[in-house]
């Protein structure tokens, strides 16, 4: 069962990133990413937090683009970020299940 919220540190380990960058790019992109928070103050992502975590880790690590040009991206909503995002994930579920089935032969 999927959790309600993830923790910074969790956040970051889903992402593939540091939880010194999941809070700047939470600071960043606050009109998009507004996590809420516990009474300690800690953030705690949704789910779909986190997916755009893993768009705008998409979008800086592998196609390269500034803070910046993620922003616009962003509010453009031209979802060409999310758009490649979920076309290289479903490849990389069908490669793996390739791999599997020849490794089964």
């Amino acid at each position: 069962m999927e959790k309600l919220y993830y923790g910074i540190t969790e956040t970051a380990e889903l992402v593939g990133e540091t939880p010194v960058t999941v809070r700047y790019w939470s600071n960043t992109f606050s009109k998009f990413l507004a996590p809420k928070r516990n009474a300690k103050g800690n953030r705690l992502f949704t789910s779909s937090d986190i997916e755009l975590l893993h768009r705008i880790h998409y979008l800086t690590r592998e196609c390269g683009l500034s803070l910046e040009a993620v922003g616009k991206k962003l509010s453009n909503k031209a979802g060409d970020g999310a758009n490649l995002l979920e076309i290289r994930e479903s490849l990389l579920r069908i490669r793996a299940q390739l791999e599997q089935i020849r490794s089964e032969l």
